[in-house]
């Protein structure tokens, strides 16, 4: 035998040079449990720094760019006031600068997309080895959707964080439920696995409600697992009650005070969330899970780079949730965590349209764990091969990612506004959220602070443009919702001719410029209202 896994790494013969410390210290570390999961951790953040600020802000960003920098009374207002809740954007707050530097506002995302990364593979490695964990890290790591919200300033990843953070204690929970009933004075007491859940679940309610349905699928893991361990139930139970006392007790108050800011309405403002149909569950469910690029605005799917390759993974997580079947507290545990968002997502739409791509995102890295599992099933000797068709796959589905218009061109259709208007022109917005974007790019250009950046409005327009030199007309999308055609648009400017110049920004942004604006006699028709 060349080499025996019993003996020490390093042996040598008596009188034979001794190896360096540095080498043994190396080899320990490669042995260490952390070593496979930081280094997919760094390939994932690596990914996810690539291009972090080459896409636009696009609005719900700005809205974190500006709510970010006010006063903290302020922001905790504003906040909550928009159904959000300020943590992220306290933590966001030092990375929000004036001049809207994209890079470090997106940054803690692309790190939190890391950690995701990160806690995916510990889980599936704890879970059915190393290869498992290998396999659900590349999943992770080179997921299209991931690394696109890793590279979106908002809360999307922080949420995934800490749901995986509250995932890996309640399946330490299951797996040794003994140990988790014991009391947390006794020296075998699971203390960090309840830690881990309770903080985990704890901060992700108090980042955003989408975590919600995760409270709820991870109390019916929890009687699972209390059903299958009868002779721990009483003290599991125990310890259960006390974890939700301290999770209700810090998450209620705060749910309280966004309640009351909204007067008790909880699903309003949400008109813009298109109602669910085959085709918009198909590009939502594509996206987050089938390796699928996505418009972030209009969730219009790009042309598959790799066709087939979402049926594999979905394979192997079916065939990971197969495996668990002799574990059934541990398929709660990982299943719930999957399937709970969608579900959610599907039946909250009866009501009130919320399906969308982004707040499914937290069910992502169990779904990964259930195909590394999968893939860890399959016999040893497909591993290497089963490991290239993945690495490879996902690879090839991302890489058109990057230069793929997945958000609006708000960052050249402003530098070039900066550059080419002068001091005695006008901007004129298609509507109040363009001129809200266009606000907060014109400071990030140092363009002239005297050039009014205006709305539409049919009435006002006609006295605003007075005796300006040129009148430059910005159509186009900066959020999600119904778009105004741009035929209807243009109707609005027939008193002023044909535009002197016009130019387009990707598929999604029209600017048009009429000179000598005051010689059109009526000005912009009225006739025809925004919508």
């Amino acid at each position: 035998m060349l080499f025996d896994p019993l003996k020490p790494p390093f042996t040598h013969a008596p009188g034979a040079a001794r190896p360096s410390r540095v080498l043994v210290r190396l080899f320990d570390i490669a042995r260490s449990p952390l070593a496979l999961p930081l280094l997919m951790a760094a390939f994932g953040f690596a990914l996810r720094l690539h291009g972090l600020a080459d896409k636009s802000l696009w609005f719900d960003e700005i809205v974190t760019l500006n709510r970010a920098r006010l006063p903290l009374a302020q922001l905790i207002t504003d906040a909550l006031t928009h159904k959000h809740f300020p943590t992220y954007f306290l933590l966001v707050g030092p990375w929000a600068t004036a001049d809207a530097d994209a890079w470090l506002l997106r940054l803690p995302s692309a790190v939190f997309g890391a950690a995701c990364v990160f806690l995916v593979v510990r889980l599936a490695a704890e879970l059915r080895g190393p290869f498992a964990g290998l396999v659900a890290g590349l999943l992770m790591a080179l997921s299209p959707f991931e690394v696109q919200f890793a590279q979106e300033a908002r809360a999307y990843t922080l949420v995934s964080c800490l749901v995986l953070v509250a995932l890996a204690g309640l399946v330490r929970i299951a797996k040794e439920p003994a140990a988790a009933g014991l009391r947390p004075a006794e020296p075998a007491a699971l203390r960090g696995a309840w830690a881990a859940y309770t903080f985990g679940t704890a901060g992700a309610l108090l980042v955003q409600n989408v975590a919600m349905p995760w409270l709820l699928a991870a109390n019916i893991a929890m009687a699972a697992i209390i059903r299958h361990a009868p002779r721990e139930r009483g003290a599991l139970s125990r310890n259960w009650i006390w974890s939700q006392g301290v999770i209700l007790l810090v998450w209620l108050p705060a749910l309280a005070m966004m309640w009351r800011a909204n007067r008790g309405a909880a699903l309003t403002g949400l008109e813009w969330v298109p109602k669910p149909t085959w085709e918009s569950v198909w590009s939502a469910i594509a996206a987050v899970y089938l390796f699928r690029i996505s418009d972030v605005v209009t969730f219009t799917l790009i042309p598959a780079s790799l066709p087939g390759f979402g049926a594999i993974v979905v394979a192997l997580a079916l065939v990971g949730a197969w495996r668990l079947r002799a574990a059934p507290a541990l398929l709660a545990a990982i299943g719930l965590a999957f399937v709970a968002m969608p579900v959610a997502m599907l039946l909250a739409s009866a009501h009130q349209p919320v399906l969308v791509p982004r707040y499914l995102m937290w069910g992502t890295g169990p779904f990964f764990v259930l195909a590394g599992i999968g893939a860890a099933a399959l016999p040893a000797r497909s591993f290497a091969l089963t490991g290239a068709i993945v690495g490879i796959g996902a690879a090839i589905c991302l890489a058109p990612y990057y230069e793929a218009e997945t958000k609006p061109r708000w960052n050249e259709a402003a530098a070039y506004l900066a550059a080419n208007v002068h001091t005695q022109d006008v901007i004129v917005a298609q509507n109040e959220p363009v001129q809200y974007a266009l606000v907060s790019y014109h400071a990030r250009f140092r363009a002239d602070a005297n050039i009014p950046i205006l709305a539409w409005d049919a009435h006002a327009l006609p006295h605003a443009l007075g005796e300006r030199e040129r009148v430059w007309v910005v159509y186009g999308r900066i959020g999600q919702g119904n778009l105004e055609p741009e035929e209807d648009f243009r109707r609005k400017w027939l008193a002023f001719g044909s535009p002197a110049q016009q130019k387009r920004f990707g598929s999604h942004i029209l600017v048009m410029r009429f000179d000598n604006p005051a010689g059109g006699a009526d000005g912009p028709r009225a006739s025809a209202s925004p919508r």
